[in-house]
């Protein structure tokens, strides 16, 4: 490809030496490479080389015209950016309106060792476009589902419009060769020992990859060629194997480089990323390691989305970079103890999907070697002693043998035993760390509402009621006699013969320490009133509260009136199955109430009806979230569903 586009044009010459092929550091000088047949006599060609090794040291590549360097460091870096903002600004057109191959072409052209992958699926295989104009259909403007195409074909290209000025639109520019795909991928990282920031040249270890998948190459390629020459870089041309390098200025040691490979897929990154792209032929061995086989298995049916990352090579990279910048100067980074290390998994992997009222998101990682939390999936308890007005609401089976375990597991690492050591010494004061948290079955953070106001706490069932009031009875003693000097008190009352203990820790602005500043113009005025905090201890529910109306809400809450048998709850609890936590968010209501805030706030009525018409009707569509964690002997997952109505 030349600079002014010119298809006839004669752009290289033949080099003596191969520029761009990766050549082993030997311990003693050696002949270069000899080139492999050339694809055209005109035009050098290129050795194949190790996925994701170093590049040499490159010759200089005669072009049509003189390539002076301009002063930019990263000029070749805002030309692919070009194309990935353009790229990007109509990705969510082909969201809805492709449907091809239910196989991710891009994934079989990814390197091996590969350290960060992640995919973008806009060609909706298998039931996502059915999943996805169902979700839409919630949405004003999207029910008639025949009209689907057509409107998005409208609203993208109005997009595309916006985002080049007018230059392009998605229907006649975009749409005719683009494949639906999209993906990223990093290789293996470079030393952390020269990414210190004091040597430039580090960037030339860099790999990384975009990833483009096509329906028609030419028109693609007359694409790319156009947006490239319309950012004014230079570039030149080269063969290799079959496919037409484009290659950019050479920056900092870093040779960028694209191609479309194979008819099917562009990509674009650094020179060696995209020789070994080239050299996978379509069946990279990427999808085919163990890490990423197991990760892509581990996903429920078809996705609009997934990203793979190799947790312990990043967090390897990570502490040898802390430890090269704390080495630069003059310091120590501290170290991940191998107890800690022991409880990371090997890799973590997420997706995204459409289901016709919820939009899914997916999470898997392996059982590391160390397990910490619960080990059984089931229905939480908890969820029977929880208002079913509950705004937010995250539970968690089995609290205190967790919190023990964590105790256990952190009060080995030498790092952390200072802390732990006074952690130690404050459980000591009420019997032990087993009798402080031994107690506690399955527990959940709660927020919701006493009348028009927000309140919340923590509600645990206990497993053993002496124990729990033996710790509560222990905390009363500590505070009304530490606290006396500093203004708190501690009342009991009783309700529904129950005992709930308040502790008033006084005024908020003496809590703030600003007493006499209120009036102060430097400073904003404090809110008034009493900080509370309260608490009561039966045979159901351990409830601890931000004041006795949440506790009192707990108290009276049944099997019936409790978010378990709360329908929209129930029917997502069911969904996702058992599990080892979860949590519920009502978006619903949590909207109703910042509206209802917002009035009471005097809003601009020209602000509220902007709200009412251009807004509102977008968001009032969405429901709620639920979302949910299991483990199992291979692997742990987590799942969330925002559900639409």
């Amino acid at each position: 490809m030349t600079d002014d586009l010119d298809p006839t044009q004669d752009t290289t010459a033949p080099a003596p030496t191969d520029p761009t092929t990766r050549v082993e550091m030997p311990t003693t000088p050696t002949a270069p490479l000899t080139p492999s047949a050339p694809v055209n006599p005109t035009m050098p060609t290129y050795q194949h080389e190790v996925a994701w090794a170093a590049v040499a040291p490159a010759a200089p590549i005669v072009t049509t015209a003189a390539q002076p360097r301009r002063r930019s460091r990263f000029r070749w870096a805002i030309s692919i950016a070009v194309v990935a903002l353009i790229i990007a600004t109509t990705a969510a057109v082909a969201a809805v309106i492709t449907g091809r191959s239910a196989d991710a072409t891009v994934l079989g052209y990814v390197p091996e060792h590969t350290t960060m992958y992640a995919e973008v699926r806009l060609d909706l295989p298998g039931d996502q476009r059915r999943a996805v104009g169902q979700f839409l259909s919630k949405f004003p403007g999207f029910a008639d589902q025949s009209a689907l195409e057509g409107k998005l074909d409208q609203v993208f290209d109005d997009v595309v419009k916006e985002a080049t000025n007018g230059s392009q639109t998605y229907t006649t520019d975009i749409k005719p060769w683009f494949g639906g795909e999209l993906a990223v991928s990093l290789g293996a990282l470079p030393p952390a020992s020269a990414v210190n920031g004091s040597d430039p040249s580090a960037m030339g270890s860099l790999r990384a990859l975009a990833l483009v998948s096509v329906t028609d190459a030419t028109a693609a390629q007359a694409w790319f060629d156009a947006a490239i020459a319309k950012s004014g870089a230079k570039t030149t041309t080269a063969p290799y194997d079959g496919a037409t390098l484009t290659l950019f200025d050479k920056t900092d040691g870093l040779q960028p480089a694209f191609a479309i490979v194979d008819g099917k897929v562009a990509v674009a990154g650094d020179l060696v990323s995209v020789k070994a792209a080239i050299d996978t032929k379509g069946g990279g061995g990427f999808s085919k390691e163990p890490g990423p086989q197991a990760a892509l298995a581990s996903m429920d049916g078809d996705h609009v989305g997934f990203a793979y990352i190799a947790l312990r090579p990043l967090l390897d990279w990570s502490s040898e970079l802390a430890t090269a910048w704390a080495g630069s100067a003059g310091g120590a980074a501290p170290a991940i103890g191998t107890t800690l290390d022991k409880a990371l998994p090997d890799w973590g992997a997420y997706a995204l999907r459409f289901e016709s009222d919820a939009v899914v998101m997916e999470a898997t990682a392996p059982i590391p070697e160390t397990r910490l939390g619960p080990t059984e999936n089931r229905r939480s308890t908890v969820a029977e002693h929880i208002p079913s007005n509950a705004l937010i609401a995250s539970m968690s089976n089995d609290l205190g043998t967790t919190l023990k375990q964590a105790l256990a597991l952190f009060g080995s690492e030498p790092t952390l035993k200072p802390v732990l050591d006074q952690l130690d010494q404050a459980l000591g004061l009420i019997g032990g760390a087993d009798a402080a948290l031994g107690w506690a079955g399955d527990s959940a953070v709660v927020i919701s509402t006493a009348g028009d106001t927000p309140a919340g706490g923590l509600v645990v069932v206990p497993t053993d009621k002496a124990a729990a009031d033996h710790l509560f009875t222990a905390l009363r003693s500590f505070i009304a006699i530490g606290g006396g000097q500093q203004g708190i008190t501690v009342t009991d009352e009783s309700y529904h013969g129950t005992t709930v203990t308040i502790v008033d820790l006084g005024d908020i602005a003496k809590l703030s320490g600003m007493t006499g500043a209120t009036g102060s113009a430097a400073l904003p005025t404090l809110p008034t009133g009493h900080v509370q905090i309260a608490y009561a201890v039966t045979d159901q529910v351990v409830v601890v509260g931000s004041g006795p109306a949440f506790v009192k809400q707990v108290i009276d809450t049944t099997k019936d009136t409790s978010l378990a048998t709360n329908d929209r709850y129930a029917s997502l609890a069911g969904r996702a199955g058992n599990g080892t936590g979860s949590s519920w968010v009502d978006i619903t209501a949590i909207r109703g109430l910042i509206e209802k805030a917002a009035v009471g706030a005097g809003a601009d009525p020209a602000a509220a009806a902007k709200y009412q018409s251009d807004v509102k009707p977008f968001l009032a569509p969405f429901d709620a979230m639920y979302a949910s964690s299991s483990t199992g002997n291979d692997v742990n997952r987590s799942v969330i569903y925002v559900t639409v109505k």
